[in-house]
């Protein structure tokens, strides 16, 4: 799968749209929101998370931009008697994206964040804080829907990798997600060049 959607991306890097859909010199920003509960059944646990993802680019050649991103996620989960507990994760990434604009407003981006994770357990036991370092990359292909001259809508579909150091774990010290994502957001034209 990983060199399925590999391959995708590059394939769409490297064709060449019929028309500009965005030219050099525009300034773009945009960000993607999430927010969800969960309940685990058959329990009394129950969560919530928080999501928030801003980035702007500038496009350095025609549909071709490079930029930065920011990513915040916060989640809680607790459970009443008997476990009585809250855990609270909090993590912030920062880092590069490259984004490349097809034909019809199909895109092609990668982005690579680095950061920090910190994880706060309460229990009756006592609390304890773990903090670790964390990269992740995501490739990805979407779509962008005009919804008027300067505001566009982006539903992306890719794959990420999610790994995490954590150097006061001597028995796993490294581990590693990844899989499929499925995102949307709006893309906000804030200088456009005709």
């Amino acid at each position: 799968m990983k060199k399925t959607i590999l391959l995708m991306f590059l394939a769409g890097i490297t064709t060449v749209g019929y028309s500009q859909f965005l030219k050099a010199g525009s300034v773009i920003g945009g960000g993607a929101f999430s927010f969800y509960t969960q309940k685990y059944k058959d329990s009394n646990s129950k969560g919530s998370s928080f999501s928030l993802i801003p980035w702007a680019g500038y496009l350095v050649a025609d549909n071709l931009v490079v930029g930065a991103s920011l990513e915040y996620d916060n989640s809680t989960s607790k459970s009443g008697a008997p476990s009585n507990y809250k855990s609270t994760q909090s993590s912030i990434l920062f880092g590069p994206l490259v984004r490349y604009y097809l034909d019809q407003g199909l895109f092609a981006q990668g982005q690579f964040g680095f950061g920090g994770l910190k994880n706060t357990t309460d229990s009756g036991n006592g609390s304890s804080t773990t903090k670790v370092s964390v990269s992740q990359y995501r490739l990805g292909l979407g779509y962008a829907a005009r919804i008027s001259d300067t505001v566009l809508f982006e539903p992306m579909v890719g794959y990420y990798s999610n790994t995490q150091k954590d150097k006061t774990n001597d028995t796993n010290p490294k581990s590693t997600t990844s899989g499929l994502f499925i995102m949307g957001g709006f893309t906000i034209i804030l200088k456009s060049v005709q």
